[in-house]
Formats: C-alpha cells, structure tokens, sequence
C-alpha cells in the first residue's frame, strides 16, 4: 500500500537509536504524536507552512517537512488519529 510505504520513508527520516525497548516504544509514541499533531492541526485548518514549522521545531527538517506534505496530501475523510496510530504500528515494526 502507498500510504505505508510513505510512512515507512517517513519514519526512516526520524532519529534512529539504538536504544532499550522501553525507549523505542516511547520513541513510537512521540511519532504517533507528532502525526496526530499534524492532522488535528490541518482539521483545524492551520496552514500548511505554520505546520511546517512547529514540526521543524520538534524533529529533523526533512523528516517534518515529509510528514506534513504526507498529512496534507490525504483526503479529508482519512484525517483521523488512525493515521498516527498507524504510524506508530509503522515504528514499533522497524
């Protein structure tokens, strides 16, 4: 499917670590976050670029930019927390 693998190249963009299993599943929520962030934010009709920025200044530039061109590519019906609870299904299988 499209959308996961766009997810997939999202999430690659993100800080990888080696770390504990205790701190990639709270890496994985952060991503949920951050996606849910993204979508309320456009529902609520943020621009895309004030979205932009507020993700820049929360993760890598690439990784934000992605992520909000992703959310804002989706249709309207699919804006939901379903798209962050997917990609923290996305992480916690990497």
């Amino acid at each position: 499917m499209m959308r996961n693998a766009v997810l997939a190249l999202i999430l690659a963009g993100l800080p990888a670590v080696a770390v504990a299993q205790d701190d990639a599943l709270e890496t994985c929520a952060q991503t949920e976050a951050w996606f849910n962030l993204a979508v309320d934010s456009r529902k609520m009709g943020e621009p895309k670029r004030t979205v932009r920025t507020t993700m820049r200044d929360e993760m890598d530039r690439a990784a934000a930019d992605q992520l909000v061109e992703f959310v804002y590519a989706l249709p309207e019906g699919q804006l939901t927390h379903a798209v962050g609870a997917m990609a923290r299904q996305q992480c916690e299988g990497l």
